[in-house]
């Protein structure tokens, strides 16, 4: 049983445990790509629906933890070893450990590490120096912000849930809820900030009691009743009403057809006949966005088995009529394909985001100008020295004065033996 625990403590404090398991999903992910082009949504789906796969993805945040538990113990002993308390010192919590006679030269040690700009402290059987800040803050934030990326990860894919539907004008928010507001305008109009040139606006009228006007925008995603609204592609809800001499009756549909940007056409098919109709939005050629002026102009083509019958141009609310042909296009809409995505590892990511900001700026200034350098001696017994070094930055440099003293700790057991 102590054999088990002992392993399954290495296996989550291990720094090379996350590593491999990332590479193991790699490789599944490159084993997938030779058969799908849709590679990371069948491995997310692979994953949600083995648990083999689940308890691996969970050793992710599980390792992290452990880690945190073991770097704060260890700083936890590194104070306790600073502070004079060298019982049961652990030389695997320093860089380098070193063992050598003792020599008389450790008396005026002290002296000499204060000139070299040590801050010292000394007790009867040991003396500890140490300059510069740690960045065991910065090291702490990162790792939790590890930490809560794979957890956001891994409630992302163990537990997201994801709709699909058209949001269109004048019509309910289709929201997974299912007690959406109404859509009273879409806008896609030019933006203000850096990242986007242009910002589009779904304007959603509150849906009840106590519940707010709402605008859905791209980025970031708005969030609402419990679900993450992202907007993927721009089209238009458009009204058909079609007659063919040899139809029995006229054909009517509100078709969502995914026809932005202009030029891009959509397929909709005439049920229980050979008619095909291709619908595109025309470019008004005076450079200006159909989308944003709301001046719509669509171009059809009639296809009747695979010959093309007619082709023209119909004004949105206008009509065409040819040889006992009629197409209308009495009433369009503004139309949005939209992700309602419930997934609460989105908050644990964007945590994420913030720790790891913060981890990088606390740790960029502490690393370049005020490098923790920590040296440790202690006496063992009456003839043995113990020198341990430890550096987070120039280590060279830190080095550098920690052999200088070995070399007056040897020059002073030297000078005793002559």
């Amino acid at each position: 049983m102590k054999r088990l625990l002992r392993a399954v403590g290495v296996l989550l404090t291990s720094r090379i445990t996350s590593p491999v398991v990332i590479g193991i999903f790699l490789i599944i992910y490159i084993v997938i790509a030779f058969f799908t082009e849709d590679a990371l949504i069948t491995q997310m789906e692979l994953t949600r629906r083995s648990v083999v796969l689940v308890a691996l993805l969970a050793l992710l945040p599980l390792n992290i933890a452990g880690r945190i538990v073991a770097e704060i113990r260890a700083f936890i002993e590194r104070r306790r070893l600073m502070y004079g308390n060298v019982a049961g010192s652990d030389p695997e919590l320093f860089d380098e450990t070193i063992e050598i006679a003792i020599s008389p030269a450790f008396a005026g040690l002290r002296e000499r590490l204060d000139v070299l700009g040590y801050r010292t402290r000394q007790t009867e059987h040991n003396l500890t120096a140490w300059q510069g800040g740690s960045i065991f803050p910065a090291r702490q934030l990162f790792l939790f912000g590890v930490f809560c990326l794979f957890v956001g990860i891994f409630i992302s894919l163990v537990t997201r849930t994801s709709y699909r539907g058209p949001v269109v004008e004048g019509v309910a928010l289709p929201a997974p809820s299912g007690s959406g507001g109404i859509v009273e305008r879409i806008r896609l109009e030019k933006s203000t900030g850096r990242i986007l040139s242009k910002e589009l606006i779904m304007e959603v009228a509150p849906s009840g009691k106590g519940d707010a006007r709402t605008e859905c925008g791209i980025y970031p995603p708005t969030r609402y009743h419990g679900s993450f609204v992202y907007p993927r592609f721009l089209g238009v809800a458009l009204l058909v009403r079609f007659s063919a001499p040899d139809l029995p009756s006229a054909f009517e549909k509100h078709a969502i057809l995914n026809i932005y940007p202009a030029g891009k056409e959509a397929p909709l098919e005439i049920p229980d006949s050979p008619y095909r109709l291709m619908v595109s939005m025309a470019d008004p050629g005076d450079g200006s966005d159909p989308y944003v002026t709301g001046r719509m102009v669509f171009t059809f083509k009639l296809l009747k088995d695979k010959e093309v019958v007619f082709a023209g141009n119909v004004p949105g609310g206008g009509t065409f009529a040819r040889d006992g042909y009629r197409l209308a296009f009495p009433d369009f809409r503004r139309m949005v394909i939209t992700d309602f995505i419930q997934d609460y590892g989105v908050l644990f990511i964007w945590t994420a985001a913030i720790l790891l900001g913060a981890s990088f700026l606390y740790w960029l200034p502490v690393r370049l100008f005020f490098p923790r350098r920590e040296m440790l001696f202690v006496r063992q017994g009456t003839d043995m020295i113990r020198a341990c070094s430890r550096a987070e930055g120039n280590d060279r440099d830190h080095g550098g004065v920690f052999n200088e003293v070995l070399d007056l700790l040897d020059a002073g057991r030297a000078g005793e033996r002559n």
